[in-house]
């Protein structure tokens, strides 16, 4: 999906287009439930959607809940076997463990610990709305983030969108493990994206999933299609936590890594300097009350059970709740750890991805009634909204300070979806205003005209016309209104706008249009 940033960019080379742009880019998740603020609790684990003011000191927030951090934090890289790290190093979409203590500032991060599902090579060009780094398949959806940059020659593009990544880039991608296989045991997983990173130099490659084909005569395993060998002798030998290597069984939850280049290819092949077997999630204490994000699997309504991210979750006490949830379906599940290990549900609250951007200059903010207005077009914002600002790097940048942070008039994207009861921000970016005033929309497509050469997208209207630069599948180099509208299908079909503001609230004058493919998705799973 184009990101707006780029948009912005390349506004005076629209010509340029690329149609097979799908995915995410600027929209991110938001909570379900009724409460803007949620309490922390003492350990959460699930993504970073902003940074807190921290009473001063600093934080960040997690599945709703603000954590302070100072200088008793220990933030550490989970792909580099915990290794020392600082918050500066934390972006907003990273999936993290939080362990919380008491402070006199409040609930303060005692750990802050990131880790990525894949990172490594692309090894084919994206897709519809997928790619595949190191052997395993990536889906982007509108809850997908972008962050890093390329250089080629002597420029330097920034990563905003899935189609400036190419095959060979080397990406670190943050998500949830969705499991792709049939029946009680899950053999195969794709990793549903929140974030894809593109570092300026190369490090390890990594991933990790469940082990099969276990060989030991060859010390060799495979996760999703990718080959791993492994070294049991000799000054190169594979480091194993537990060892020695054979115990690795089928069906086991592996992590594993290496600083040897793994070049991309359609069945690529890792020589392992270390694997660990592990979990999904860390090890979590008896008694402790924690919360955790992911994709619900094994559903099963009858015992009223499911499994998040390889923990099997108890909502008998939620069974309303669970009449309404899907396999596949993200949630944030708050409860108590059982002497087994599972956690005894006392809230589950469904997300919702964003079906619609809009970008344009701020036209009012309320810090009292948590919203704000852009293009004619009010949302609320919550909890789990997402903070980014490009324009000026403030990182506390949140529900809490929205309003302070923010002026009227300064550009912005806003990505949400709508409820019976007004629109719901998911995401919240702040970017350079441009010289040239300039507004868009971009989604799923809610209705059209041909005969009036008009569509909305999330309740703001586009007008096209004959100097409108379109581009559409098939359009070829002689694209036309007729053909562009006859590419829309209302309610399903993916475009976005850009343009100047009309002479009526939420109305654009569209200067480029592109309907995209049918590969391009905007929202994921049940939602």
């Amino acid at each position: 999906m184009k990101n707006f940033r780029h948009c912005l960019q390349v506004l005076a080379m629209a010509t340029a287009l690329a149609l097979g742009a799908c995915g995410g880019g600027s929209s991110s998740m938001s909570s379900g439930t009724s409460s803007n603020r949620t309490q922390p609790i003492s350990m959460a684990s699930g993504v970073l959607s902003a940074f807190g003011s921290g009473g001063g000191v600093g934080g960040v927030v997690v599945n709703g809940a603000e954590y302070v951090t100072g200088n008793s934090t220990a933030v550490v890289d989970g792909d580099a076997e915990d290794t020392p790290t600082s918050v500066a190093g934390l972006q907003v979409g990273m999936t993290v463990d939080v362990d919380a203590a008491t402070s006199v500032w409040g609930p303060m991060a005692s750990l802050v610990r990131f880790s990525s599902a894949v990172r490594g090579e692309v090894d084919a060009a994206p897709s519809g709305s997928t790619l595949t780094v190191l052997g395993q398949t990536v889906q982007v959806t509108s809850a997908t983030s972008f962050a890093g940059s390329k250089t080629s020659g002597g420029s330097t593009t920034a990563i905003t969108q899935l189609s400036d990544i190419g095959v060979g880039d080397y990406v670190v991608v943050y998500g949830f493990l969705q499991c792709t296989s049939t029946g009680a045991t899950c053999t195969s997983t794709q990793v549903v994206a929140t974030l894809i990173f593109e570092p300026g130099t190369v490090g390890v490659f990594r991933t990790e999933g469940y082990a099969q084909s276990v060989d030991p005569a060859s010390n060799s395993f495979s996760i999703n299609g990718l080959m791993i060998h492994y070294a049991t002798m000799g000054t190169s030998a594979t480091v194993c936590k537990p060892t020695p290597c054979p115990s690795i069984a089928s069906g086991d939850f592996v992590e594993v890594r290496t600083t040897t280049p793994v070049a991309p290819a359609a069945k690529p092949v890792l020589t392992a300097s270390y694997i660990k077997t592990t979990s999904q999630v860390p090890v979590l204490a008896t008694g402790s009350t924690v919360s955790i994000e992911g994709l619900v699997a094994n559903l099963d309504t009858s015992t009223d059970t499911f499994d998040v991210r390889g923990i099997s979750i108890d909502g008998s006490n939620l069974a309303s709740t669970l009449a309404m949830l899907a396999n596949g379906q993200i949630v944030v599940v708050t409860g108590t750890v059982s002497s087994d290990g599972t956690i005894v549900a006392t809230a589950i609250s469904t997300e919702k991805r964003a079906t619609f951007s809009v970008m344009a200059p701020l036209d009012s903010d309320s810090a009292f009634l948590d919203t704000l207005t852009v293009l004619g077009q009010t949302f609320t914002v919550n909890s789990a909204t997402r903070f980014v600002d490009w324009a000026e790097g403030v990182r506390p940048f949140n529900l809490n300070n929205f309003a302070t942070v923010l002026s009227v008039g300064e550009q912005l994207i806003v990505s949400g979806y709508a409820t019976a009861s007004g629109n719901v921000a998911t995401r919240v970016e702040r970017i350079p205003t441009p010289l040239t005033p300039t507004v868009g929309a971009q989604g799923i497509v809610t209705a059209d005209s041909s005969s009036a050469d008009t569509l909305s997208i999330g309740g703001v209207t586009a007008t096209l016309g004959s100097s409108t630069m379109l581009r559409y599948q098939g359009a070829g180099s002689n694209p036309t209104l007729g053909g562009f509208f006859a590419a829309l299908t209302v309610n399903s079909s993916v475009a976005w706008v850009i343009g100047t503001a009309g002479a009526s609230a939420g109305a654009i004058t569209a200067t480029s249009a592109v309907a995209l493919p049918t590969t391009c998705q905007w929202a994921f799973g049940p939602n």
